[in-house]
């Protein structure tokens, strides 16, 4: 396997145990040990990435094979025990969080409920390759059980979700349902592949729905059904109902009155403070957000008696007279620690909000990343609503010829990426035919063009997961694409190493 995801993932690993004050190590719902009290190891070895874990009672050893989920107080790991075939979930959690009902624990018993219905609905298919193994070689996740449908010389894949996984799973379900119909299709010779058919819960249709109307027809025919284990059959959902993403925006007018309300309260401030701190409307339009490279430091709540806040979370404090001094401590650490040439670029103060950082660089220029765009009119975390559900776009601006452009960052690797960006194209699209931004407060004085908007993919040049360009290989033709890539080092100066527009036929 090829070295770098591992350290990617050996990385990511290390900074979500760094999150955990007192992290306990739990698998199968039992609690194995404290490792406050113990010893412990990630490492890289013959290919493999290797946890281990002792103390005077016991010892464990697992390979790590992707992250299973994030909350607040635990992280999971999709392991395997050695010389073992079956996936399992390894939980690292805080000593004082709830336990947690078991993830994994149910997959067996899902794939058994799928395979019977299966074979009870489709008579005369041969059901082959059913898995729900890692592979992180070829970008296959324990979250899905997988498999392909034959009969004769035409076949369909199929993906099926469980409701006990998490929201990471249901999100990235249609993505790992293209990488394995992609996949199939590059390796089952005489077999015409033409249909993928996913069997979900009810929570993760409407997300994966809208985007499966968006891809296109000709390469990829979709069938989503409605299924949970219990229910006495599938149900075919209609994707004529879905693309239509109805969404609402956040006045900004009445974001930018309190941010011009609440900056009255810094002009106090230290010159060499005032000049790096910026001031934000929050996408919820309630409050303002004061940030340096991005990074929140402060926030201001109420406008006819504001209160201050400053510090990081999980370590906010108020800010007042006896507060004073240490606030501007406080920012002036900041300063000194967040900056291209950081004299500890392991502190969190550097590593946090990293796309934060960017967005903030590109907020300022947006023709860092393309002359085409006008640097006049850029919005940052435009919040856009659709139903219960909040999305926020990194940044919303537009090309010198007035077309909307959506501009999505990523700073490391993410295989979502491609379907992620398609939902704030949905919302903006939407608003778009329906002239809701000049409503709003958005665009005042340009004069929009009637294309669709262009998507734009920002991200470090190496940063992009490999199957990136294959999954926007199904987008519709309406949807236009410019992957860019750049230098590792933006932080100091952000130089575009590539700019690929990818265009397909409508």
């Amino acid at each position: 396997m090829n070295p770098d995801p591992l350290r990617q993932l050996k990385s990511e690993f290390e900074s979500l145990f760094g999150q955990l004050r007192h992290p306990v190590l739990v698998e199968n719902q039992s609690e194995l040990m404290d490792l406050t009290a113990a010893n412990w190891r990630l490492n890289l070895e013959f290919g493999k990435l290797i946890f281990t874990a002792w103390n005077s009672g016991k010892s464990i050893s697992r390979r790590v094979e992707e992250i299973a989920f994030r909350d607040h107080d635990r992280f999971g790991v999709f392991v395997r025990r050695p010389g073992g075939r079956e996936t399992a979930t390894l939980e690292f959690r805080e000593l004082t969080a709830p336990v947690s009902t078991g993830r994994a624990g149910g997959r067996a018993g899902f794939r058994r409920h799928l395979m019977a219905l299966l074979e009870r609905e489709y008579h005369g298919w041969k059901f082959e390759r059913v898995a729900n193994r890692s592979d992180r070689e070829h970008t296959f996740s324990a979250w899905y059980t997988r498999g392909l449908a034959r009969q004769g010389r035409s076949a369909w894949a199929f993906l099926g979700l469980s409701e006990e996984e998490g929201t990471a799973a249901a999100d990235g379900v249609l993505a790992f349902g293209l990488i394995w119909l992609d996949w199939l299709r590059s390796r089952v010779d005489g077999l015409t592949v033409s249909q993928l058919k996913f069997f979900l819960p009810p929570a993760a249709v409407r997300v994966i729905a809208h985007r499966a109307a968006f891809l296109d027809p000709r390469l990829v025919s979709v069938e989503i059904y409605e299924w949970r284990p219990g229910m006495p059959s599938h149900v075919l959902v209609d994707l004529g109902d879905y693309g239509n993403v109805g969404t609402r925006l956040a006045p900004r007018r009445q974001a930018e009155l309190l941010m011009e309300s609440h900056a009255r309260l810094f002009h106090d401030l230290p010159g060499e403070l005032k000049d790096a701190v910026e001031i934000f409307p929050d996408p919820a339009g309630a409050i303002s957000s004061l940030r340096i490279a991005g990074l929140e430091v402060a926030r201001i709540e109420g406008q006819l008696a504001p209160r201050i806040y400053f510090g990081l979370e999980g370590n906010v404090r108020r800010l007042d007279e006896s507060s004073h001094h240490a606030f501007l401590e406080f920012l002036r650490e900041v300063r000194r620690i967040r900056r291209a040439d950081s004299p500890e670029p392991q502190h969190d103060f550097y590593r946090l909000q990293s796309e934060r950082w960017l967005e903030s660089l590109l907020f300022r220029d947006i023709t860092r990343i393309d002359p085409a765009l006008s640097p006049e009119h850029v919005y940052p975390q435009v919040p856009a609503f659709s139903g219960t559900d909040r999305g926020v776009i990194d940044l919303l601006t537009l090309t010198r010829r007035g077309r909307l452009a959506v501009v999505e960052l990523k700073v490391q690797e993410e295989i979502n990426l491609p379907l992620q960006g398609l939902d704030y194209w949905l919302r903006v699209n939407w608003l778009q035919q329906r002239n809701q931004f000049k409503e709003f407060g958005y665009f005042q004085g340009c004069e929009l063009a009637l294309a669709p908007p262009l998507l734009y993919l920002v991200s470090p040049a190496f940063r992009f997961h490999s199957t990136t360009e294959k999954l926007l290989a199904y987008f519709h033709g309406k949807v236009e694409v410019v992957l860019i890539g750049i230098n590792d080092s933006w932080r100091k100066q952000i130089k575009v190493l590539f700019r690929r527009p990818i265009t397909r036929t409508a």
